[in-house]
């Protein structure tokens, strides 16, 4: 029995909107309830955040796909756009590669289709070492404003205190046990490159964890893709511009339901 616990809303065509590291469902449901008026919206925890548990083993990105996969087929669902926020993104990609046969259309947000290089691999390590020495929000309190564009800080301080108070929630062993998983995620841009269907890409031209020439070779390495850098955005995209990214998703879906 699948332990994904979900929010779902709305009918018609499923979307799936998968949250990002150290967050949950609820920072999607500004989108999910506009988007629920068209679409059947599912928001999932994936296991270890929100209401979802922690297995009782190391997890992988692919394990998570596939527990996701079993949630979908329990919810009747056998076709679906996903879309994921970084994490979230290495997810999906997981799902397309997995089960393809259930993807029709996919998003990245802030997300990228490679692997950790070797300084990413290390920042995971010296993460890994300091969770181990200290309590959650030594870690998630300066972690979380460093993924917002740091010339907009004043202007986005609720929208970064509501990012945090989510980062909060999160179960220690959760943090290190996907810190670990992302570390070890395979390379899958080969995979992204080559989807048959249209595909979206949002990243932001000051992100410091997704590049502005890796989100740039995301979108030049396609054909069928919706493609867009937003302008002093960094890593959360969806609190720093939530009008413009609500209308490229809603604009994407017309496209490939």
């Amino acid at each position: 029995m699948p332990a994904t616990k979900a929010i779902i809303q709305g009918e018609g065509f499923p979307v799936i909107l998968l949250h990002g590291f150290c967050e949950n469902k609820s920072m999607w449901f500004p989108y999910a309830n506009r988007l629920a008026e068209q679409y059947q919206i599912i928001c999932p925890d994936l296991l270890g955040f929100g209401e979802s548990p922690l297995p009782n083993k190391d997890i992988t990105l692919e394990g998570i796909a596939d527990e996701l996969a079993g949630f979908l087929s329990e919810n009747k669902v056998e076709k679906c756009v996903v879309i994921g926020h970084s994490l979230g993104g290495y997810v999906a990609l997981a799902l397309a590669e997995r089960h393809p046969a259930l993807i029709q259309g996919l998003g990245l947000f802030n997300s990228t289709a490679m692997g950790d290089d070797e300084e990413a691999k290390h920042r995971r390590n010296k993460s890994i070492l300091f969770l181990k020495k200290h309590p959650v929000p030594k870690f998630i309190e300066p972690f979380i404003p460093s993924l917002f564009y740091s010339k907009r800080k004043d202007e986005l301080k609720e929208e970064i205190a509501l990012a945090t108070s989510i980062g909060l929630q999160s179960p220690l062993e959760t943090i290190i046990a996907y810190t670990l998983a992302m570390k070890i995620r395979k390379d899958r841009f080969e995979l992204w490159k080559n989807l048959p269907f249209q595909t979206l890409f949002i990243g932001g031209a000051n992100d410091s964890r997704v590049p502005l020439e890796v989100a740039e070779e995301h979108i030049e390495e396609r054909v069928k893709v919706d493609g867009y850098i937003l302008p002093e955005t960094a890593h959360m995209a969806m609190h720093e511009r939530p009008t413009e990214t609500l209308q490229m998703i809603q604009d994407y879906l017309l496209k490939v339901v």
